[in-house]
């Protein structure tokens, strides 16, 4: 659904492709990497996690936590949506080789800002 509503692809993690998410589900982050680390192991497993392109401790913040648990043999059904406006922003290459790298951790790209792609989010009604 959220790749069908930004019109874009998982970068990887493509066997979590149909997951759904709730609006409660949604959780833009704009705290420290730290808070982030705990919000991924205090909240729900299948929390939609939204961030700007520029916070590159939390893309791989969320990437380590992904590794951790799947070591642990622990289920992870959160999602990370990575957002910059095209032409403006871009995932530092470097980064995104590690996500591409890391098979199995939902990430997408979004080129819109946070603010967009919420209230994108916030409006969409999924089709069955």
């Amino acid at each position: 659904d959220i790749e069908a509503l930004f019109q874009t692809k998982l970068l990887t993690g493509e066997q979590h492709r149909f997951r759904h998410y709730n609006v409660t589900d949604i959780n833009l982050v704009t705290t420290s990497l730290t808070r982030f680390l705990e919000n991924l192991r205090e909240k729900p497993s299948r929390t939609l996690y939204i961030c700007h392109i520029t916070r590159d401790d939390l893309i791989l913040g969320f990437m380590s936590e992904y590794q951790r648990r799947i070591a642990n043999g622990e289920g992870f059904e959160s999602t990370l949506v990575v957002c910059g406006r095209k032409e403006k922003y871009e995932m530092v290459p470097e980064i995104k080789d590690m996500v591409l790298g890391l098979d199995g951790a939902p990430v997408m790209i979004v080129e819109k800002s946070t603010h967009e792609a919420m209230s994108m989010i916030h409006r969409y009604t999924p089709k069955f």
